[in-house]
Formats: C-alpha cells, sequence, structure tokens
C-alpha cells in the first residue's frame, strides 16, 4: 500500500485524560505521604520529598511521551527485540542485584535512579506481541506449534515477574496478553484453552507458596489477623468508610497514617476518605475514559499493528487499575499492584507515560494506509494479504479468463 505523508493531530481527549490522571496523582501523593516524609523514621526529614521526587518523574514522563508521539509507530519495530532482550536480562538480573523491600525484590538500584523491571517489561511485551501477531495474523487463529516461542516468551516474562514475587503484575500482563492474542482473532476455544492451563498454573503457584494461601484467608477475614496481615486491609476498608457519599476534606484524613502503603499501592484509600464515593467514582471515570478513548483508536487504526499496540497498551493500564481498585475495596486477596499514573513511583509513571506516547502515535496514523512490509501478516504461507488459497485457477491477480466463445451454427 502506498504510504500518505499526511498526519492526523494528536488525539486530544486522550491527552487531556492522561494529564488529569497525572495532575490528580501528584496531588494525592503529597497529600499521602506530606505528614509521613517528615518523620524521623523515614530518614527523609523532608515533608515535601515523594512530591518533589514525583514532579521530577511526571517531567520525564511528558517528555518520553510527547518524544515517542511524534515517531512513526512502526519505527518501534526497530527496537523491540532490544528492548524484549533487556527488559529479560533486567528480570534475571533483580533476583541477583534487586533491592529487597518487604520480602519481595523488584528493584533495581542504576545509580541514583531506582528502576522496577517489571514496568519496563509490560511495554516491551505489547510491543513484541502487536509485532509478532500482525505478522502471524492467519496463523492466531490455529495457534500451531509457530505460536510456541511467543508463548514461551510471554510465560518466562510472566513466571519471572511472579517469583519476584508480583503475583498482581503476573495477573496483568499474562491478561494483556490474552486480550492482545483475542483482538489478534485467536479463536475462543484456543483462548479458553489458554486461559485453563494459566489458572490451573496459578492455582498450583498458590497452593505451593504458604504465603498466598494465608493471603487468601486474610481477605476473606482480615479480621481475624487485625495487627498481622489483615492490617493494611482493615485500614483501606475503614478510610473508605468514614469517607461516605462526600469524604472529610482534603488532606483531612487520618488513615493515611495508618496504612503502611498509602502513598503507593493503597493510595486509593485515601482519596476515598478525603472525597468520597463521588471523588473515587470520579478516578474511575477518567480511567473509564482512557479506555474508551485507547480502544477508539485501536478501533480506527487501518495498521493492523497499530491496532494492537493501542489494544496492548489500553489493557495494561486499564487491567492494572481494576486490580489495584479490586485490592483497596477487598473485592480480591491483596497484591502489590501500583495504580497507573496516581501511585508514587517512578518506574511506574515514566513508562505509562510512554505508553500515552505510543497510544498518541497510533492516533496521529489511524487514516494513513502504512505499508507494511516488516508487518507481512501472514508470510508463513506466501501471501501478503492472508486470503485463503482458492483452488482452481492460478493464473496471476488482474487477469480475467474469457469464457468460450459458443459459435451458433447458420443454417444456409
Amino acid at each position: 500500500m502506498k504510504r500518505q505523508e499526511k498526519l492526523a493531530a494528536l488525539d486530544l481527549y486522550l491527552l487531556a485524560v492522561a494529564l488529569a490522571l497525572v495532575t490528580v496523582g501528584v496531588l494525592l501523593v503529597f497529600d499521602a505521604s506530606y505528614a509521613r516524609m517528615g518523620d524521623a523514621k523515614w530518614a527523609h526529614f523532608d515533608s515535601w520529598y515523594a512530591v518533589k521526587r514525583q514532579l521530577i518523574y511526571a517531567i520525564f514522563g511528558l517528555l518520553g511521551m510527547f518524544a515517542v508521539a511524534k515517531m512513526r509507530f512502526e519505527t518501534f519495530l526497530k527496537v523491540t527485540m532490544c528492548l524484549l532482550v533487556s527488559s529479560l536480562v533486567l528480570l534475571l538480573a533483580v533476583k541477583v542485584f534487586g533491592h529487597a523491600h518487604n520480602g519481595a525484590k523488584r528493584w533495581i538500584g542504576i545509580g541514583p535512579l531506582v528502576i522496577q523491571p517489571s514496568e519496563f517489561a509490560k511495554i516491551a511485551l505489547v510491543l513484541y506481541l502487536a509485532g509478532i501477531i500482525s505478522q502471524r495474523k492467519m496463523m492466531a487463529r490455529r495457534l500451531t506449534e509457530n505460536w510456541l516461542i511467543p508463548l514461551l516468551v510471554v510465560g518466562a516474562i510472566s513466571g519471572l515477574v511472579c517469583i519476584e514475587p508480583d503475583m498482581g503484575t503476573a495477573i496483568a500482563i499474562i491478561g494483556t496478553s490474552l486480550v492482545m492474542l483475542f483482538a489478534g482473532g485467536v479463536m475462543k476455544r484456543h483462548l479458553f484453552g489458554l486461559i485453563s492451563g494459566m489458572v490451573g498454573v496459578a492455582v498450583f503457584a498458590t497452593v505451593t507458596h504458604p504465603y498466598r494461601l494465608a493471603r487468601i484467608f486474610v481477605w476473606l477475614n482480615p479480621w481475624k489477623e487485625p495487627y498481622g496481615d489483615g492490617y493494611q486491609i482493615i485500614h483501606s476498608l475503614i478510610a473508605l468508610g468514614t469517607g461516605g457519599l462526600g469524604g472529610v476534606g482534603l488532606c483531612e484524613g487520618r488513615e493515611k497514617l495508618y496504612i503502611p502503603a498509602a502513598s503507593t499501592d493503597f493510595i486509593l484509600s485515601t482519596l476515598g476518605e478525603e472525597a468520597g464515593l463521588i471523588g473515587v467514582l470520579l478516578l474511575m471515570a477518567l480511567f473509564v475514559l482512557f479506555t474508551w478513548r485507547g480502544l477508539d483508536i485501536a478501533r480506527r487504526s487501518k495498521s493492523t499493528y497499530g491496532n494492537l499496540l493501542a489494544v496492548g497498551i489500553t489493557s495494561v493500564i486499564s487491567l492494572q487499575a481494576l486490580i489495584n481498585i479490586a485490592v483497596v475495596s477487598a473485592s480480591i486477596p491483596a497484591t502489590g499492584v501500583p495504580l497507573p499514573f496516581i501511585s508514587y513511583g517512578g518506574s511506574s509513571l515514566v513508562l505509562m507515560m510512554i505508553g500515552v506516547g505510543i497510544l498518541l502515535s497510533v492516533s496521529r496514523q489511524v487514516n494513513v494506509e502504512v505499508e507494511e512490509r516488516d508487518l507481512n501478516e501472514s508470510s508463513f504461507d506466501g501471501r501478503r494479504d492472508g486470503r485463503p488459497h482458492i483452488s482452481g485457477d492460478k493464473r496471476r491477480p488482474g487477469t480475467s479468463k474469457k469464457r468460450p466463445q459458443h459459435r451458433v451454427p447458420v443454417r444456409r
């Protein structure tokens, strides 16, 4: 197909929603951390410590977002394998050189920077799956042995994340992969088989690790250990209950002083207490709008690769937000998943904003017919457009067959 150079403008609705989420996140980080950061036990003695770092992360995230948004999305193909290999190396390195916190190794210190490889792996895996599914669109319907390597890649990344341990992020990664396979045309029975196998693996991983079983029992009855494993979820529920409909007022919440992860994984509890159900619903509405704009960009994209990129990025952010909200409200067992754009943390914020940049890049090319030589969607069968083989006539395309002329005998 011939490439058209004229590009559309950025999707301003998506950009506005993303900026609104980041702004709310910075304000909530300040609210949830202000009192604690000045406490001697945190060793910072600076009440503005967390919010200043979050602002720096937001600035770097904005720069990355706009830089990526200016690129043509087919450019990402050139760096996909490099990013994928780097993420696997970092996930392996975190087990050796990682920083341990609360019994988990999820971070690596590189000079003054502390990065979380699992956040990096999410974006790399979305780029990889978008490329491989668009190349093998017809194969996606059959899930033949040619899909062994992509499925092994998904299993390797989610497995390495799971043993950090970070079950919540692993679930988000697997869920995103399944959504992308569904969008790529996998037959429902094959998808059901994959889901059944993954559920079996998850059950095995839970049963063989006592601390995961303990979390399930705590989730069922957190008041059984009010000063142990149930402490955080109890105070989260107290915060949400205290907030009621309209909240107790901004910066007036008290439970943020008791919740250990008040500015990270349980930051939504602070919003629930201070802004009430209305505030929580407004934040959820922003995530719904984000999901809608992302899927709309995917729907309008004329490129299979662009479509899958938009679906993948939207899914990884939306699923992570859904898991976090479910954990904070005790709808599912507790697991350490940050709320995208909102929770304190550099790796999550910067890489989620780069993901928004990828979505904006796709939005600029929704009406562009891209020449996809590198994305030959069905090169395995020798056909560029993925059409089934047609038996019979084997002439070159574009030629027409003339019908035989039957002469009518003329009487003389």
